[in-house]
């Protein structure tokens, strides 16, 4: 197992641009798009990917620091210390995750032999999500056997769902052929999307037309996103006290953010359309017109202006909501994460920026609750996988994984089974 675990840490390691390069490369053999397209197709691809996650870093490093000046600002003071992406640390030290790994690829091939899915999952970076819930699983158990259904219950979900919201997707973004299989993404479209849908039936809010365009039209060059970013960016820097100068900077970074973003997901799928539509090809000629999905990394969505001025506006809020009754978590490194809760609910909201921050304050809302329940689980695997915890910190959590309520579901079957052990 030792060995195994050595090699998947060592493809993971390879961070998401290696792993798409690698997966679309051997796909693109399969396919037999001759050795120079899939070469091409690959790097494509991969680069397109490296400047995607540039801008987002970018995004993380900026907002991160504001965020956490605006929180300090108000002299909040919550139990929960909110751990963020340390989560992922956590994932890949449990003991249960080589089980979990063998799980993931053992199960997709089955899933895919029975008709059951439409997924083939090459986006292997995003198996930290099935990982992080079997990992949470073990802090509330200690079992390895339920830590590993508990990943498999989440990866039989996330397939499954992931098959059923693809066409939307694929017709919104033109990406055919694609399928989104990250689990952070899949989760809050269980929550999000039955939001939308009653919010596009509700009198007055399902007619206010909030969508980029209409925006454009309506304010003009006011309206552009590059002037959107530069104005959420200096109110952000108010918010967080900033200096003047300090406040210029940020709407000006928040400016290239909203116009690079775009730009990067248009170099990335450049190049995984050209495998896609051999993908389809080969299968209609190999397997009797069976369609089959390529599973990638769910941020090929991010580039929609109406996601990015949902990401910009929602910041504020989800650090405000921190303060929801019955929650404990102080939300701070998790801020990071909040695109992947909106990238799922832009297509489904027709674009429609305010359905999309209405329904994500409603996913925000049940992260929260079930990321304070999952704190004994959270802080109980950070004690038996040597996590470093924050100075002064009795109990921590996280937000994404750390929130998930299929999660926080089989930890509450754990508790009934008489398996949960955490002393929290």
């Amino acid at each position: 197992m030792e060995t195994i675990s050595s090699i998947f840490e060592w493809i993971t390691g390879l961070g998401g641009s290696g792993i798409l390069a690698i997966g679309l490369f051997l796909l693109g053999l399969v396919f037999r798009i001759g050795f120079g397209n899939t070469v091409r197709s690959a790097l494509t691809s991969a680069v397109g990917f490296i400047g995607l996650f540039l801008v987002v870093d970018m995004l993380v490093a900026v907002m991160g620091p504001a965020t956490s000046a605006m929180v300090a600002r108000m002299g909040w003071q919550l139990d929960v210390v909110d751990v963020g992406w340390g989560l992922i640390g956590m994932a890949w030290g449990n003991p249960s995750t080589p089980f979990i790994i063998i799980t993931a690829f053992a199960l997709n091939s089955l899933l895919l032999t029975i008709h059951f899915t439409k997924t083939l999952m090459i986006d292997f970076w995003n198996y930290w999500s099935f990982c992080a819930a079997g990992a949470l699983a073990y802090g509330a158990t200690q079992s390895i056997w339920f830590s590993v259904l508990t990943a498999a219950v989440y990866m039989v979900i996330c397939w499954k769902v992931t098959d059923m919201v693809a066409e939307d997707y694929q017709e919104f973004y033109n990406l055919p052929g694609l399928s989104f299989p990250t689990g952070a993404v899949i989760a809050p479209i269980l929550i999000g999307v039955p939001v939308i849908k009653l919010l596009q039936k509700i009198p007055f809010i399902k007619d206010i037309k909030a969508n980029p365009e209409t925006i454009q039209k309506k304010f003009g060059a006011f309206g552009e996103p590059i002037i959107i970013g530069f104005v959420m960016g200096c109110v952000i820097g108010v918010l967080a006290g900033y200096s003047v100068q300090g406040i210029l900077i940020l709407g000006l970074k928040m400016a290239a953010v909203l116009v690079l973003i775009p730009k990067m997901v248009q170099v990335l799928t450049e190049g995984i359309l050209s495998i896609s539509e051999a993908g389809k090809e080969f299968t209609q000629e190999h397997f009797k017109g069976r369609e089959i999905y390529i599973g990638i990394d769910a941020t090929a969505m991010l580039g929609h202006p109406a996601t990015l001025s949902a990401i910009l506006i929602m910041t504020p809020i989800v650090a405000l909501m921190s303060l929801l009754p019955g929650n404990k978590l102080l939300a701070v490194a998790s801020l990071a994460a909040i695109p992947w809760f909106l990238i799922p609910l832009t297509s489904y909201a027709k674009g429609n920026v305010l359905h999309i921050v209405l329904s994500g304050i409603v996913v925000f809302a049940v992260y929260f609750w079930c990321a304070t329940a999952l704190s004994g689980a959270h802080t109980q695997l950070a004690v038996l996988t040597g996590f470093n915890m924050p100075e002064g910190a009795t109990m921590i959590g996280s937000l994404s994984e750390g929130g998930n309520f299929i999660t926080w579901a089989m930890v509450s079957l754990s508790k009934l089974l008489g398996l949960y052990t955490a002393p929290f």
